[in-house]
């Protein structure tokens, strides 16, 4: 279920979806201990045997405890969830199955009587990694006898998605505040400005609020395109896109920055650029994250060239490939694949006091990709970085490029 939550930055629908999920999970869950209890009610051997089957289809893990404590059913989801055999999980007492203290506290509830209602623990699952498991622990009653159903669910993508979510509303608050404190003090000197005549003034603070306000941009674009692919619906929009006027506004953008860092920024193209199928705007995208990386990480006086090419010309496996190489920090080889992950970011103390998302490289793969090419990375540390983003020049055959 929780491959299926959707980014409730995607307005009320998503949230909606959301909600709807979790209602149909509770119900699901509380079907199967509902079954259960009627199934001890004809005898547990004869219950758990009965029931066995509709409980091996369930991807939610179940054991049945007895009055004693130990498991005397365990389906195959439970098994899988606790990397044990079925078999050997079976008449073990539930304190040895579960390492956690705070599961055992759960069933020593059990035992004494304390525990009469659904109770529900968070733990880290057996074995190396970061597995989490929800454990739930509901009592059930016949007579003088004491049992209780366990449910097992593996919550490590949920876990993890709030995590990525926590952690890209920090980053995108904490990246958003400079843009936005910049055009707020530089429109304050406009609205201030006494009539004096000052156009170089006035120009630069034009020409900064334009700068920032389509940095702004871009981080909105990055934040909604993430929402996009967490959703399910990243796709491309497909059109003539002359590849000439769209470096160009590379060039248009980020030559001030790179002024301002004092870092060389040189355009090598080929004469004729190609126009090529695609979505502009999203390789515009991957070509602003890729550049902006080099500028980023490449110290003042370094250098960030951007190449462009055809190869293959004239056949069909003609390609567009564009190279953006840096004289910066580099990347550690043991991290040149961790770095497209989203929000990783690398290890190097340089950059601790660098601000990003860790979201750049993963957009931009993931948009070569879907054009049916790639970005690839060559890099030595303290020497720089190449990143290679390479996409077809022509339409592709039918069902080999996925678009809306």
């Amino acid at each position: 279920m929780a491959s299926l939550i959707v980014s409730e930055s995607l307005g009320e629908e998503a949230r909606a979806w959301n909600r709807l999920l979790l209602e149909r999970e509770a119900v699901r869950r509380d079907a199967v201990v509902a079954m259960l209890e009627d199934r001890r009610g004809a005898g547990t051997e004869h219950g758990v045997a009965a029931g066995a089957g509709a409980l091996d289809t369930l991807w939610l893990g179940v054991l049945l405890l007895d009055a004693g404590q130990r498991v005397v059913y365990a389906n195959g989801a439970a098994a899988v969830c606790l990397r044990a055999k079925r078999e050997d999980l079976v008449g073990k007492p539930g304190t040895e199955v579960f390492g956690s203290e705070e599961c055992r506290t759960l069933l020593t509830g059990l035992a004494t009587g304390t525990l009469r209602h659904k109770q529900s623990v968070d733990v880290s699952g057996a074995g190396e990694g970061t597995t989490v498991l929800r454990v739930s622990v509901k009592p059930t009653r016949k007579g003088d006898e004491a049992a209780a159903v366990v449910l097992i669910e593996d919550v490590t993508q949920a876990r993890e998605a709030e995590k990525n979510r926590n952690g890209l509303v920090a980053q995108a608050s904490h990246e958003l505040r400079t843009p936005l404190t910049n055009i707020r003090l530089y429109v304050e000197a406009l609205l201030e400005d006494d009539g004096r005549d000052n156009p170089a003034a006035r120009a630069t603070a034009i020409n900064t609020i334009n700068q920032e306000a389509r940095r702004l941009e871009r981080i909105v674009a990055d934040m909604l395109s993430v929402s996009e692919m967490e959703a399910g619906s990243f796709r491309l929009r497909l059109d003539e896109v002359p590849v000439g006027p769209m470096v160009e506004d590379l060039r248009h953008d980020f030559e001030p920055q790179a002024a301002d860092k004092e870092i060389s920024l040189v355009f090598e193209l080929s004469p004729k650029l190609p126009s090529i199928r695609g979505d502009r705007d999203k390789l515009t995208l991957a070509l602003h994250n890729l550049v902006g990386n080099a500028l980023k990480y490449t110290p003042a006086g370094g250098t960030v060239t951007v190449r462009a090419r055809v190869t293959g010309e004239g056949t069909p496996e003609e390609r567009l490939l564009f190279e953006v190489v840096d004289t910066g920090i580099g990347i550690r080889p043991e991290e040149q694949e961790l770095v497209f992950e989203q929000f990783y970011r690398a290890k190097d103390k340089r950059i601790a006091g660098i601000t990003g998302t860790g979201l750049g490289l993963t957009l931009s793969r993931e948009v070569a990709r879907l054009h049916g090419g790639d970005v690839t990375l060559r890099s030595e540390v303290d020497k720089g970085s190449t990143f290679v983003l390479v996409v077809p020049t022509g339409a592709m055959q039918a069902g080999q490029l996925r678009a809306a």
